[in-house]
């Protein structure tokens, strides 16, 4: 009898150290944990938990905005150029063909490019206006690696004309464009 009590009370001792599941009287699933803590149940299809925890790491996604303007393009190009010897006629014609707005690239690291499961994303550039000099709708394994450490160019965007005063922005969208992520662009 004294084994059979002594089971007994391992068994509900360890029934009193997990968590308990309960439902409010508005129909959520809680989680009650032993130490007094409680929090709501995440594969609850009635909630939706927008905490950093609840997101699966392969369904985030990190996107991030490097402008490099039309003075910048131009000093590297001189000086490539130059170092190739090339004839200062040829360095100016070559300097001509450079965007004057700069270049926008959307950039993304590149651990995130997942190869088989392309993700597609609308890449828009706004130069002070509403609508859009540039709209694309590109997937992510489209992406090409840049001279930056872990990072790959998505879209690179090419502006042809100065930026406006009001200034640039950047749009990424999904394709049900029910979420979006605007940047202004801005040279560093």
């Amino acid at each position: 009898m004294k084994k059979i009590l002594s089971l007994f009370f391992i068994s509900f001792s360890f029934v009193l150290a997990s968590d308990i599941t309960a439902t409010t009287s508005d129909g959520r699933i809680v989680i009650l944990h032993d130490n007094g803590r409680w929090e709501y149940y995440q594969n609850n299809k009635k909630i939706r938990d927008v905490r950093e925890s609840a997101i699966p790491k392969d369904m985030k996604f990190e996107v991030s905005i490097r402008y490099e303007t039309y003075e910048t393009l131009r000093k590297n190009m001189e000086m490539y150029l130059t170092a190739l010897e090339f004839s200062e006629e040829a360095i100016k014609d070559s300097v001509r063909t450079l965007p004057r707005g700069g270049i926008v690239h959307f950039c993304v690291p590149t651990e995130q490019i997942r190869k088989g499961l392309p993700r597609t994303f609308i890449y828009s550039v706004f130069n002070g206006g509403k609508s859009p000099v540039y709209r694309e709708s590109v997937p992510d394994s489209l992406a090409k690696q840049s001279e930056h450490a872990g990072e790959s160019y998505l879209v690179s965007v090419p502006i042809y004309t100065k930026p406006k005063k009001s200034g640039m922005k950047a749009r990424v969208e999904s394709p049900d464009g029910r979420q979006t992520l605007d940047f202004d662009v801005f040279a560093k």
